[in-house]
């Protein structure tokens, strides 16, 4: 079995390398980290630029298309050089919970925007009784109505709740909330 990548892989590491080594350097990591920035915004347009947030998105939905194998060589040099940006948080997870779980209506409307690194993508979970639910979460101030909705949606965020659990079945016991939500931040 070869686990080598393809020319075509060595060619999207060799590029992610040396477009990092020149833009990611530690002394501009360093100082993205000790300010108060949250990200790099000028690496992440460049990484935008070069298509590598829809690295596993279909095409359908505005990414490139590539695959896992893709990503994970994008992954192995942004981890190298310690890349100071979202990456993770809207690709591995927010990217890949809508590809799993996400209505045909939020893939439409996020993952061409996640593709373009015109969105962040943050993923959350929660659990136990306290857990945040669709009838108990604030925006702003003003508390969301309670309905019997198991998801609701407003400008900046986006959220599921489950009250499944296993142990319902086992014990008879009322279960924990579990909640799962992802809040989309726009750069800029």
């Amino acid at each position: 079995m070869n686990f080598a990548f393809s020319e075509e892989q060595q060619a999207l590491r060799d590029q992610a390398r040396k477009f990092l080594a020149d833009r990611a350097a530690p002394t501009r990591v360093r100082r993205i980290l000790e300010s108060d920035q949250p990200y790099d915004r000028e690496l992440w347009r460049g990484m935008a630029e070069l298509a590598w947030m829809g690295t596993a998105i279909p095409e359908h939905h505005g990414g490139a298309g590539f695959g896992y194998l893709e990503l994970c060589v994008l992954a192995e040099e942004l981890g190298r050089s310690l890349a100071p940006t979202p990456f993770s948080s809207s690709v591995y997870l927010a990217t890949e919970a809508l590809l799993l779980a996400g209505s045909p209506e939020q893939q439409k409307r996020w993952l061409p925007r996640l593709a373009l690194g015109e969105a962040i993508g943050c993923f959350a979970l929660a659990e136990g009784p306290r857990a945040p639910h669709a009838g108990n979460l604030a925006d702003g101030g003003a508390r969301r109505p309670r309905s019997a909705a198991s998801s609701c949606r407003c400008p900046t965020a986006t959220w599921r709740t489950s009250r499944s659990s296993p142990r319902r079945r086992r014990t008879g016991r009322p279960p924990t909330s579990r909640s799962i939500w992802w809040i989309w931040d726009p750069p800029g």
